[in-house]
C-alpha cells in the first residue's frame, strides 16, 4: 500500500534590468524625427466632447470641422491604434534582455509497507521517505548575443532504513554552476543580436508616419469636404438669384404680350428659363444635402445629426508658389515619404540578418560549477567544483533555406528603394500639377470675374432694349444664361482654388500661407 503526496510549485518572475539599455531606447531620437513634420497638424486642435457639444449647436467653422475630425474621425483612429500596437510592441521587445527568474520548490512524502522484521513476517512495517528539492536558474540575455545562466539545485532527503532497526538515512546535495556562452559568427554581432529590437523601431517609426499622415489626409479630406458645401450652398443662391431674374422677366414679358408690345414666344422662353432655373436649384439643393453628409462622413458625426456652416463668402487671395521651395519641404516633412524610408531601413536590418544566418555557427561556453553532497548512512561527504569550457562549430553545408532568404532580403531592400524613389517622384508630380492647377484656377478667376461684369451689363442692356420694345427678351436670356453659366464657373474655380492649396498643403506637411 503507497500513500503518495506530490506538489510542484512553479514562479516565473520578470523583473528590471540593464536600466541603461532600456532608458537608452527610442524616445529621443523618434521625437525629433517627427517634430518638422508637425507643422501645419499642429495649427489645429482636436476637440474634445464636452467642445464638440458646443461647437455643434452653432454654425461651424472650417477650424471646427477640423478639430471634431481630428477627435471623431475613424479612419484616424484607426491609423492610431495601429501606431499604439506599433509601441507596444516595441517596448515588449526590450523585454528580451530582462533577466528571467525561475524558482521550483517539489516535495514527495511517501508512505511504504514492507515486511522487514523477520521475526514477525505478517506485521509489515511502515517506512516513511521524504524528498524535497529546490531549484532555481537565473537567465540573462546580454546585448552581444551571449547568454549567462546561474542555476542551483539543493535536495535533502530523508528515508527510512531498508534494514530492520537501523537508523533514518539522510542524504543533502547542493549543485550550482555558472555558464556563459558566447556566439562569435552566426546569431553574433549587436545589429544581428538586437535585429528584434530594431525592426520593431522601424516598424514603429512606420506607423508614426502613417499615423501623421492620417492626420494630414484628414485635414485635407475636411477642408474638401468644407468647401463642396460652401460650394453647393453658393450655387444655391446663384441659381435662387436666377430665377427671381427669370420670374421677374416673365411676369414682364407677360405684361408685354397683354399691351401687344411683346409676342407668345418671349413669354414661352421666359417660362422654359425659369422651369430650366428651377431644375437646377432641386438638383443643387439635393447636392448640398449630400455636401453635407459627406462632410459629417469625414468628421465621424452621425450622418443623422443636423448642422450648418457660418455665412461666410469664398474669396481668394492670389498666393506665390516656388517649386524648389515646395519641393524640398514636401522632400523633409512627407510622411508617406518618411514611412518608405524607414521601411527601407527595416529592410536592410532584415538583409544583414539573413546574411548573418549563412555563417557558421561557432560557439564558445565557458562555466564554473560547483557539487556538494551528504550521506548520513554512509557517511559520505563529497565536496566537487571545476571549470569547463567548451567549443561549438557547425555548419550545414545544404541549407538553402538560408541562403534563399537572403536572397529574398536583397530583393526586398531593392523594392523598398525603389519605392522611396517612386514616391519621391510622385510628389515632384503632384507638387507641380496643383502648382500649374492653382495658377490656372487664379488666371480663370481673374477672366470670370471679368465674364460676370460683362454678362452683368448684358443683362442690363438686354433689359432696357426689351423694355423700350427694340428687342425680344431672347437677348434677356441669353445673357442670363451667360451670367449664371460664368458665376456657377467662378465659384466652382474658387473651390477648386482652396483644394488645392489644401492638397499642397498635405504634401508639403507646412501650411500655404494666403
Amino acid at each position: 500500500m503507497d500513500s503518495t503526496n506530490d506538489y510542484k510549485i512553479g514562479v516565473s518572475i520578470f523583473v528590471g534590468a540593464l536600466m541603461t539599455l532600456l532608458t537608452a531606447g527610442p524616445g529621443q531620437a523618434q521625437k525629433n524625427d517627427s517634430t518638422a513634420a508637425n507643422g501645419s497638424i499642429s495649427a489645429y486642435k482636436s476637440f474634445s466632447e464636452a467642445e464638440i457639444s458646443t461647437a455643434v449647436q452653432a454654425p461651424l467653422t472650417l477650424d471646427d470641422c477640423i478639430g471634431i475630425a481630428l477627435s471623431k474621425s475613424i479612419a484616424l483612429r484607426l491609423a492610431q491604434g495601429d501606431f499604439s500596437k506599433a509601441e507596444a510592441t516595441h517596448a515588449g521587445t526590450y523585454g528580451a534582455y530582462l533577466p528571467v527568474f525561475s524558482i521550483q520548490g517539489t516535495q514527495e512524502n511517501t508512505l511504504e509497507k514492507r515486511p522487514l522484521d523477520i521475526a514477525n513476517p505478517t506485521d509489515p512495517t511502515e517506512l516513511d521517505f521524504e524528498n524535497r528539492a529546490l531549484v532555481a536558474t537565473v537567465q540573462q540575455a546580454l546585448p552581444t548575443g551571449a547568454v549567462l545562466d546561474f542555476s542551483g539545485d539543493i535536495r535533502r532527503d530523508l528515508n527510512s532504513p531498508d534494514k530492520f532497526g537501523s537508523a533514518p538515512t539522510r542524504t543533502r546535495n547542493r549543485i550550482y554552476s555558472v555558464q556563459l556562452r558566447q556566439p562569435l559568427l552566426r546569431n553574433a554581432w549587436p545589429s544581428t543580436v538586437n535585429s528584434a529590437i530594431g525592426t520593431a523601431r522601424h516598424d514603429r517609426r512606420m506607423q508614426e508616419k502613417l499615423y501623421l499622415n492620417a492626420k494630414l489626409q484628414t485635414v485635407y479630406t475636411v477642408k474638401s469636404a468644407f468647401y463642396e458645401v460652401l460650394y453647393q450652398r453658393e450655387l444655391m443662391r446663384v441659381n435662387q438669384a436666377a430665377i427671381q431674374r427669370d420670374s421677374t422677366l416673365f411676369a414682364a414679358s407677360e405684361s408685354k404680350v397683354a399691351a401687344k408690345l411683346a409676342t407668345r414666344r418671349d413669354v414661352l422662353s421666359a417660362e422654359i428659363q425659369l422651369a430650366t432655373d428651377k431644375a437646377s436649384l432641386i438638383k443643387s439643393q439635393s447636392d448640398y444635402e449630400f455636401a453635407l453628409d459627406a462632410l459629417k462622413e469625414v468628421m465621424g458625426l452621425p450622418i443623422e445629426m443636423p448642422i450648418e456652416l457660418v455665412n461666410v463668402e469664398l474669396s481668394y487671395t492670389p498666393v506665390s508658389l516656388q517649386e524648389e521651395r515646395l519641393l524640398r519641404q514636401a522632400l523633409e516633412n512627407n510622411p508617406n515619404l518618411h514611412s518608405a524610408e524607414a521601411a527601407v531601413d527595416r529592410s536592410r536590418l532584415q538583409l544583414k540578418v539573413a546574411k548573418n544566418q549563412l555563417l557558421p555557427q561557432f560557439d564558445v561556453t565557458a562555466g564554473y560549477s560547483g557539487s556538494f553532497e551528504k550521506d548520513t548512512d554512509q557517511n559520505i561527504d563529497l565536496r566537487t567544483t571545476g571549470f569547463i569550457t567548451t567549443i561549438n562549430l557547425s555548419y550545414p553545408f545544404l541549407d538553402r533555406t538560408a541562403a534563399a532568404n537572403a536572397e529574398n532580403a536583397q530583393i526586398d531592400l531593392s523594392q523598398q528603394q525603389d519605392n522611396v524613389l517612386n514616391v519621391k517622384r510622385q510628389l515632384a508630380v503632384s507638387i507641380r500639377s496643383i502648382i500649374r492647377n492653382t495658377y490656372s484656377s487664379i488666371e480663370a478667376i481673374n477672366t470670370l470675374q471679368r465674364s460676370i461684369e460683362a454678362a452683368e451689363q448684358k443683362v442690363d442692356f438686354a433689359t432696357t432694349m426689351f423694355n423700350l420694345g427694340r428687342a425680344s427678351n431672347l437677348d434677356i436670356t441669353d445673357a442670363q444664361e451667360a451670367l449664371l453659366k460664368a458665376q456657377t464657373q467662378y465659384v466652382r474655380e474658387l473651390v477648386d482654388y482652396h483644394v488645392q492649396l489644401a492638397l499642397l498643403e498635405s504634401l508639403t506637411g507646412q501650411p500655404v500661407a494666403q
